[in-house]
């Protein structure tokens, strides 16, 4: 039991190490700029879109076609996105609208979609936005660092599945065995 604990132990700190160096130091593999918004991609997957100013249905419209172009040439499921809406002064009615229909797209084809912002309008406008997707992988953050916490945890808790799920097999085959010696 100690060598299970100690195995899940160095599993735990090889996946913080490389969570640490997949979302705090990752630099830009490719970035798109618009005078509205700015999208840098990371060799890890992930995708960040910086909305900035006063953004316009036109803006959105422009990121929306860019970022469906972007996710067409990857897997489903093999990019994080996050939104970062901390530099925006004004978004239009038009926009939200694009926004949330992007957000419906992007909900089958990214893993996880994080929407950071600590201003509480364009936090409304972010939970409106997860709200009409429906998608369950959306949430809103008020800090980068929040979001990437949350953005990061699908690894660990996909480990974490597998272990427990490979523990009540064990346990299972154990009873199986024990049962067939005492009949």
């Amino acid at each position: 039991m100690g060598e299970c604990a100690h195995e899940r132990c160095r599993q735990n700190w090889a996946l913080r190490r490389t969570r640490d160096r997949v979302f705090s130091q990752s630099l830009p593999k490719t970035t798109d700029q618009h005078e509205a918004w700015t999208l840098s991609e990371t060799e890890h997957g992930l995708l960040t879109a910086s909305l900035r100013g006063d953004f316009d249905e036109a803006s959105a419209e422009r990121l929306d076609l860019t970022l469906r172009d972007r996710l067409a040439a990857v897997p489903p499921g093999s990019m994080v996105l996050l939104f970062d809406l901390n530099e925006m002064r004004r978004c239009s009615v038009g926009a939200r609208e694009v926004l949330a229909g992007l957000q419906r797209h992007v909900g089958g084809l990214a893993r996880r979609t994080a929407w950071v912002t600590n201003r509480p309008i364009f936090r409304g406008i972010a939970l409106w936005v997860c709200h009409c997707a429906p998608d369950s992988n959306a949430r809103t953050f008020p800090t980068a660092a929040h979001a990437n916490g949350w953005l990061e945890s699908s690894g660990a808790r996909e480990i974490l599945l597998r272990e427990s799920a490979g523990e009540w097999v064990g346990r299972l085959r154990g009873r199986a065995i024990y049962a067939k010696e005492a009949s």
